[in-house]
């Protein structure tokens, strides 16, 4: 990678982190590989950005593939940021369904 590239990465995929609350103890870890996959493609070159992102006991995992790097990298933080915007809201609504269920249960007991 050149300095250009890596300093791309670092400016767009480190601004995830202000999305993400973490507690004192816990530990943010991102992984990002960047590569060129041409050999299957017959129209030019493809490259894949994987973004594997760790942080308390969630994982992420993104993968962005385009014929432009810059906008693979660009389509990735798109992707990670949705991911981890909105990917609480599966446990906010499994737990939401669970308190109406248990007092739904409790009001057929009175």
């Amino acid at each position: 990678l050149t300095e250009a590239i890596t300093n791309y990465i670092n400016e767009k995929l480190g601004q995830v982190e202000k999305h993400i609350s973490l507690k004192e103890d816990q530990v943010l870890t991102m992984n990002v590989e960047v590569g060129k996959i041409s050999a299957h493609h017959k129209h030019g070159n493809h490259y894949e950005v994987k973004v594997n992102l760790k942080y308390g006991t969630r994982s992420v995992h993104i993968t962005s593939t385009n014929e432009d790097l810059y906008k693979s990298i660009d389509e990735a933080k798109d992707k990670i940021n949705d991911e981890v915007a909105h990917g609480g809201d599966k446990e906010r609504s499994m737990m939401k369904r669970f308190a109406r269920r248990f007092k739904n249960i409790i009001k057929m007991g009175n």
